[in-house]
């Protein structure tokens, strides 16, 4: 059978499988799909939900007073296969898009198999282990990895034809699985994807067998689509690299304490998740695996050996000689968990143990060996897979397993009605029952400053951890669960969060809701108290949570507002002490980072006024703004260097003011202010993107037409 027949049918096979429920993930305890259920699910439900409306968000505006929505690379808001969320029902689209790289992965690993020479049977085994055991198995939980690392059997299909006779339609290959990779937005399974890719293709310069490989042209082939695939990814890349550089997660090498934010495993505990909770399949697999190594071709043993042995090594942690070179490998060291290096050791091993079953049966002489070994692996997967017990927190694949209930859903929708331009705290110190989903707020609409995002802006992280604990240290809000705002107890020797309540009053937080959870908490009772807040005019009760209670911050501050002096902000941690004050008034005088203060003129009002917010969209919003004199008007919306503003339709520069938001410079009389966003990052990195998908197009096009001729 043909490798291309073959991946097909195992692929849809393997799709079949899924269907039927044969192949889930593992799924052991409630939290290990929370990322699933309060992460991915609400930020597909919430993007792709308003691009179906027609207004599609480059900017989230309802959480953390705003996000800039296109540089979160790991939800692949530009990845193709994402269409599916255009199509189908959020629930429907995930499960397709789970099954069809599952499928995927099984298929081209099967192709990759039976072109490096395996038996179909064989390759056909390949293929299942792959996708259906290790890493590739337990990322069905995580998409974004998922969909990255399904792309690295077609890769190495680019590296077996750009080192054989079919150079261009491998370079194509290559190019095609390296930039499907980058947009899918798993980074480090890209990253781990072109190190198997290089490996390779070192393995195949190095010991080419009776090929005949033009080892200069195949090295600039490869390294031709590696960089083209790169391209092809910049609209999501640039995006996603100015977000970094401006938030908690820095592009370099993490410190060993960063690597593992739960706990620092053993290498037994790895191997142990690896293999002895695997399906049925993984142990025979292993046990094959060997006898891969003693026949087939040289470059097949040395790859597997060298590579994947080396990714097994580094992916059993600090416990092995090897694990330095985790800190010196380029790119590599930049990513947590390195026992994710899983997936290249299981696509070695996968490939060996398909080797390893056509040489036994040559041993033995049993043809039909292979066949029946491929239908056991098959069989033992799929029983396996249906004797799984159902898991303890489901996973959103219907609209009733996503992790909020319809009457919160309603309740935020009409919060958000009541609140109008203002913020609300949804305070949930806890992620478990009557829990408040923070994304939720993203879907309705419901402008928060609660978040569930591992890469917060820089001036956020510091902003808000002022705020709970009187320092601005850098949060890593993914590392624990306790880095989203759930816990009111400042480090010992600080004040309490109360003392800080204006950094509230600045992000123009009305109002406060609270679960039950909270109410019977003491430090929240404390903070209640010791903050002034009141019960609102609308209890929860009349939104349709009878047991939860909402609360109204009569000191918040306007979220618009002219001020008719600013002056040069000093260090943060000065600046926040400065603006956390309950003395403090940013209408009487912001804070501004910009060369020269702000210095009104001697019949300047003392105090400015709120401005009228007039146009409030996820990408614009207008003020109207009427200045006595030349002074400051101020939007308490993360600062961000993707808004452009105009004062009357002229453009004009945007200030980081008071440390988190906006302001510009206005002269006095009426204005109408407008802040737009049009990240340059987006519009270069997404021509590079077009330009680079099209020539791919046209080059596939003529090697497809010179191949038919």
């Amino acid at each position: 059978m043909s490798p291309r027949a073959l991946g097909v049918s195992v692929a849809a096979l393997t799709a079949a499988l899924w269907a039927i429920g044969a192949l889930p993930a593992p799924h052991p305890l409630a939290w290990t799909s929370l990322d699933l259920r309060w992460y991915f699910y609400p930020q597909y439900e919430a993007f792709y939900g308003a691009l179906r409306d027609g207004a599609p968000m480059a900017w989230n505006p309802y959480q953390l007073g705003g996000m800039p929505l296109l540089g979160t690379l790991q939800a692949g808001f530009f990845y193709p296969f994402h269409v599916l969320y255009l199509l189908l029902p959020t629930p429907w689209a995930l499960a397709a898009s789970i099954a069809l790289h599952v499928a995927l992965a099984a298929g081209t690993a099967a192709a990759f198999g039976r072109r490096a020479g395996l038996s179909s049977p064989a390759a056909m085994l390949a293929g299942i282990v792959f996708a259906t055991t290790g890493t590739m198995r337990h990322w069905q939980l995580w998409p974004y990895l998922l969909e990255a690392s399904a792309w690295l059997p077609l890769g190495a299909i680019g590296v077996l034809d750009v080192t054989g006779d079919r150079r261009a339609r491998g370079a194509l290959l290559l190019a095609s699985a390296n930039g499907l990779s980058w947009l899918a937005g798993g980074p480090q399974g890209t990253a781990f994807a072109i190190y198997a890719w290089t490996g390779l293709l070192a393995a195949r310069l190095l010991f080419p067998g009776d090929a005949a490989v033009d080892r200069p042209r195949a090295v600039l082939s490869a390294a031709a689509a590696l960089v083209a695939g790169g391209l092809v990814g910049t609209v999501a890349l640039w995006p996603a690299y100015e977000l970094a550089n401006d938030g908690v997660r820095v592009t370099r090498t993490l410190a060993k304490g960063l690597l593992y934010p739960v706990a620092t495993p053993q290498p037994s505990g790895v191997v142990k998740m690896w293999i002895v909770s695997e399906p049925w399949a993984m142990r025979p697999a292993l046990a094959l695996a060997p006898f891969g190594l003693l026949a087939g071709p040289r470059w097949l043993a040395a790859w597997a050996v060298v590579v994947g042995g080396l990714a097994l090594l580094l992916a059993l942690g600090p416990g092995t000689p090897a694990f330095p070179l985790y800190h010196v490998l380029p790119v590599i060291g930049w990513f947590r968990e390195p026992g994710r290096l899983l997936l290249i050791a299981g696509f070695a091993m996968s490939v060996l143990a398909g080797r390893g079953l056509d040489m036994l049966a040559g041993i033995l002489r049993v043809g039909m060996l292979r066949y029946a070994a491929a239908v056991v692996v098959v069989a033992a997967v799929a029983i396996h897979g249906l004797r799984m017990p159902p898991p303890p927190a489901p996973v959103p694949f219907d609209r009733g397993a996503v992790p909020w209930t319809p009457a919160q859903h309603d309740a935020y929708v009409r919060l958000a009605q009541i609140s109008g331009s203002d913020r609300v705290w949804p305070l949930s110190p806890t992620i478990w029952a009557n829990s408040l989903p923070p994304k939720l707020a993203s879907i309705t609409r419901l402008r928060s400053i609660e978040d569930y995002e591992p890469l917060p802006l820089r001036r956020q992280s510091e902003f808000f951890a002022y705020f709970l604990e009187g320092s601005p240290t850098f949060w890593d809000w993914s590392d624990s669960f306790e880095g989203r705002m759930v816990a009111l107890r400042p480090p010992k020797g600080r004040e309490p969060p109360a003392a800080r309540r204006r950094l509230l009053d600045l992000m123009a937080t009305r109002f406060v809701l609270l679960t039950p959870a909270a109410r019977r908490r003491a430090d929240v009772a404390a903070f209640v108290r010791d903050a002034g807040l009141r019960p609102a005019p609308t209890s929860a009760a009349d939104l349709g949570l009878p047991e939860y209670e909402l609360l109204e911050n009569p000191h918040a501050l306007p979220r618009a507002y002219v001020t008719y002096r600013a002056s040069r902000s000093p260090r943060a941690s000065e600046l926040l002490s400065t603006l956390s004050a309950d003395t403090f008034d940013p209408l009487v005088e912001s804070w501004v980072e910009a060369d020269t203060d702000v210095e009104p003129p001697g019949d300047a009002p003392p105090r400015g006024a709120p401005a009228t917010i007039v146009r409030d969209e996820p990408n614009v919003v207008e003020l109207r703004a009427t200045l006595a004199a030349p002074g400051l008007v101020v939007l308490a919306d993360t600062y961000d260097r993707g808004w452009r503003a105009t004062i009357d339709g002229v453009a004009t520069p945007i200030l980081a003011t008071n440390h988190l938001f906006r302001g510009v410079r206005a002269p006095a009389g009426e204005h109408v202010v407008r802040f737009e966003y049009r990240p340059r990052s987006v519009i270069v990195g997404g021509t590079l993107s077009l330009v680079t998908a099209v020539v791919l197009g046209v080059l596939g096009w003529r090697t497809r037409a010179r191949g038919a001729a």
